[in-house]
């Protein structure tokens, strides 16, 4: 839908706005697009109407205004040529005139100037005895989206879609509504009618408390940008405010992370939050996470608890792991831009998730996204050659190898008070199956080469890593020896889990990275009613950088209470992995 479409549709908050946007036409005016757009609404014999209107921005003003004045005088004139017999003249038929001053409303402004020199803004435009002050790119908003369900004590954030506006610069009011039912119309329909409203913030994002059940939510918007007010627009919740699961476990683990870090610290968070096009299955439901209910399973439920978790950690860095491209657009950037972060998504192949990487920036700037497909470094780059030839030659193995899609996803960012240095924070979902644990040795393997030769890009940078995901994987099996001792024997175990037709011969490899578990080696980080153990990592360069706190995992009974997790307060089945890394004064290189 069009911006002028959406301007005529959305009604004005009063009627004193009505009356300042009838007395303005708005332009939009933006490069790159060779034509304006035109607002305005004009009135006669007490009937009013917006018109628009889409002009080169070339075209002559003259050529403009006889487009709208006939535009005008055919809308109005209509009617009257239905009633006159045919071949007489209407004596009442509207005739327009349309003129176009300086700001001051008496220099005439030439009828040769091209449209986007005489529609400037504060200039005066005069349809016939009307006169209209000219709004180029006036701040608007052209809709508010606000979730489906609002729950006591979850922080609501809603998607503005804005242009020409300040979010900090914009006022908002939140309002509490409620309805009664009446009696059914005609159609057997029941209506609504309003009792009250009560005004309850006016803050851009709103929680809902206990005296707000049984209300709906209502947020009006006014946008602006410095001095300029664009027009007021509302919106409300379709449901009413229901109450919440009460106190969640992860507010207890945020009492760690209740201030910032310092200058020389960062907070990392690593979470597999479970995407949607997982859980909103048949075999989730009944079998996998049978023990969740679904009305918890449901990721307009889940996010709630996402959002409210990932904002109290107060990090710096938060890779997540099966993040939904819808959550990801809808929710998590809506509200990590508020809080302070930039985030990035890389998508699998064929698949609506992936990697989303957020940093905070006012402690760092983006210097380059990086991301692969592993299969296709694997087959095609030169550092992996001795990797491929080893592994295709079985083809029992190259026939797995060739069907994962998994992905690491890398984010090249500059320390801004370690400015000329480079951080590469990398991020990645290793393949699953508990039978191919040599899958994701390859993969990890992968991963290593890829992030080698981004060490070598940035060489000049003094680069240091820090390494996140989910790799499915506990630390006796193959992937923790291979980060934190820096080699892999083909004598170890994890080689032959796929059976003897995947096996390959000669699978010594080494690299010269020196990691270390940002958090440690906890019990578990994945906790199921089938399996629970310790697959996320937050992998550091420990000649970078030093631990200064491990946030603890969630007390095992609150985990086990609803039988495992997710549940009603646990939006997934993995635990966010957290710790705070300190710079070493010293860069190791």
């Amino acid at each position: 839908m069009s911006f002028l479409r959406r301007i005529c549709q959305i009604k004005p908050h009063s009627s004193l706005l009505l009356a300042r946007r009838m007395s303005k036409i708005y332009v939009k005016n933006t490069k790159g697009d060779e034509s304006l757009q035109i607002s305005f609404e004009f009135c006669y014999n007490g009937k009013g109407r917006e018109f628009n209107a889409v002009r080169p921005k070339t075209e002559s003003i003259e050529d403009t205004f006889k487009r709208i004045s006939q535009n005008i005088a055919k809308f109005f004139n209509k009617k009257s040529k239905r009633k006159r017999k045919q071949g007489e003249e209407d004596p009442d038929a509207l005739n327009i005139s349309m003129k176009v001053f300086g700001p001051d409303g008496n220099s005439s402004i030439a009828l040769e100037s091209t449209s986007e020199e005489a529609l400037k803004h504060g200039n005066v435009v005069t349809i016939s005895s009307e006169k209209y002050t000219v709004d180029v790119n006036p701040p608007y908003c052209h809709s508010i989206l606000l979730p489906q369900i609002v729950m006591v004590g979850f922080p609501i954030y809603p998607k503005l879609d804005t242009e020409f506006c300040s979010l900090d610069d914009s006022v908002y009011v939140w309002e509490k509504v409620k309805y009664t039912e009446v009696a059914a119309n005609n159609d057997n329909k029941s209506n609504q009618q309003e009792l009250e409203r009560t005004e309850v913030c006016r803050c851009l994002s709103y929680s809902a408390v206990n005296d707000d059940i049984g209300y709906k939510l209502a947020l009006t918007v006014t946008p602006k940008c410095g001095d300029r007010l664009g027009k007021s627009v509302s919106s409300e919740s379709k449901f009413e405010v229901t109450a919440g699961p009460g106190l969640c476990p992860f507010e207890e683990r945020q009492k760690w992370t209740e201030k910032l870090t310092d200058y020389d610290e960062l907070r990392v968070v690593s979470y597999n939050i479970l995407a949607d096009v997982y859980a909103d299955q048949d075999f989730s439901r009944d079998v996998l996470f049978n023990y969740c209910p679904p009305y918890a399973l449901s990721i307009d439920y889940r996010k709630h608890l996402i959002v409210k978790e990932l904002q109290g950690y107060n990090a710096d860095i938060v890779c997540l792991q099966e993040c939904d491209t819808k959550v990801f657009d809808w929710d998590l950037t809506n509200v990590f831009s508020v809080l302070g972060f930039q985030g990035h998504l890389r998508e699998k192949d064929g698949v609506r998730e992936g990697s989303a990487i957020f940093f905070r920036k006012s402690k760092f700037r983006l210097i380059e996204e990086h991301g692969t497909v592993l299969r296709e470094f694997l087959e095609t780059d030169k550092s992996c050659e001795d990797l491929v030839n080893k592994t295709y030659n079985v083809a029992a193995l190259k026939e797995v190898l060739e069907t994962r899609s998994t992905i690491l996803h890398v984010l090249a960012l500059e320390p801004l008070h370690r400015p000329g240095q480079v951080l590469l924070v990398a991020n990645t979902h290793l393949y699953f199956h508990p039978d191919c644990a040599h899958i994701r040795l390859v993969q990890t393997l992968t991963s290593l080469r890829f992030l080698e030769k981004l060490m070598h890009t940035y060489r000049k940078q003094k680069p240091t890593i820090i390494f996140c995901g989910d790799f499915n994987s506990t630390p006796e099996k193959g992937i923790y020896t291979l980060m934190t001792t820096k080699e892999i024997s083909e004598h170890h175990a994890d080689w032959t889990r796929g059976g003897e037709d995947q096996f390959a011969q000669g699978m010594n490899f080494t690299h010269n990275f020196s990691f270390a578990s940002g958090c440690g080696l906890p019990a578990y980080t994945n906790f199921t009613n089938g399996f629970h153990g310790h697959l996320d990592y937050v992998y550091y360069d420990n000649g970078a950088f030093e631990v200064a706190q491990v946030v603890p995992p969630p007390d095992h009974r609150d985990v086990e209470f609803h039988t495992a997790i997710p549940s009603i307060v646990f939006p997934s089945d993995h635990i966010a992995q957290i710790c705070d890394l300190k710079w070493k004064s010293v860069s190791h290189l």
